[in-house]
């Protein structure tokens, strides 16, 4: 599925999604979809872990209502655990509640007040919520801690930080220490490109485009922004096959309403 930058910047991240700010205590070895209400209420700790992967799994279904009732069983069933707080967090800030998730990763963070991941989700709500400085504050404190495997995509969620507070030069900063090999953020290629088009070096975005065009494929939003640059820069002949393969593999997506509008196709 296609993801705008706008989301990534929110969830992914956060979400990064989840993949770049969730843990859990165990990876779901089975589809469990049976909600709070079809399950009965047990004392038994390893009964927590089993709707702590239930949730996970509903949480990667994108069914985020099923996976907050049973993240919020584990919780009464077993409660004090900083991880199954932190998977309640992002459930609610999926749901955009973000009042709620604040609670929910605050009390991660007093369980475990070095709880990388809970402090990045934090951040990234904070962000969503327009509360810059606070976000800024966040993401600092989760790029401290050296070990923590999803920085790249943390950087970008500094940039983004920046980019909304309007300090470009320190945005660009971090978009591009988010583009670094190896795992690279592809939305960090977006914005570079933006701010490069803004400052007149269209080559220069041309180049990030290209690059993330190599690196990431599958996301439509790059040959989108290659097909309206290069018309931009009097080369329509080379952006119509962007346009038109954006068209094609999602025709009834946003970005696929802008290529039409940009190939007068609407």
């Amino acid at each position: 599925m296609n993801r705008s930058t706008a989301i990534l910047a929110i969830a992914a991240i956060a979400i990064s999604t989840a993949c770049a700010s969730s843990s859990t205590d165990g990876t779901p070895t089975q589809t469990q979809t049976k909600t709070q209400a079809q399950k009965p209420v047990s004392s038994d700790p390893l009964y927590s872990l089993t709707l702590m992967r239930q949730g996970s799994v509903l949480l990667q279904q994108r069914r985020y209502q099923g996976a907050l009732e049973a993240f919020q069983q584990a919780d009464r069933t077993a409660p004090g655990n900083a991880t199954n707080k932190n998977m309640i967090g992002i459930c609610f800030l999926r749901l955009g509640q973000y009042d709620q998730a604040l609670g929910a990763f605050d009390q991660a963070l007093q369980l475990v007040p070095g709880f990388t991941d809970a402090r990045n989700n934090r951040g990234t709500t904070y962000l969503a919520m327009k509360q810059y400085r606070l976000a800024e504050v966040d993401f600092v404190a989760v790029l401290g801690d050296s070990t923590y495997s999803h920085r790249r995509q943390v950087y970008f969620n500094l940039g983004m930080t920046y980019l909304q507070s309007s300090q470009t030069g320190a945005a660009e900063e971090n978009f591009r220490r988010s583009i670094v090999q190896p795992s690279p953020v592809y939305g960090g290629y977006i914005q570079l490109a933006k701010i490069a088009e803004q400052h007149g070096e269209l080559e220069t975005a041309l180049g990030f485009l290209e690059e993330a065009k190599l690196y990431f494929p599958e996301e439509l939003e790059v040959p989108l922004e290659l097909g309206k640059l290069l018309y931009l820069m009097g080369r329509e002949d080379e952006a119509r096959p962007y346009l038109e393969q954006v068209i094609t593999d999602d025709p009834n997506s946003g970005f696929a309403a802008t290529a039409r509008t940009i190939l007068g196709q609407s």
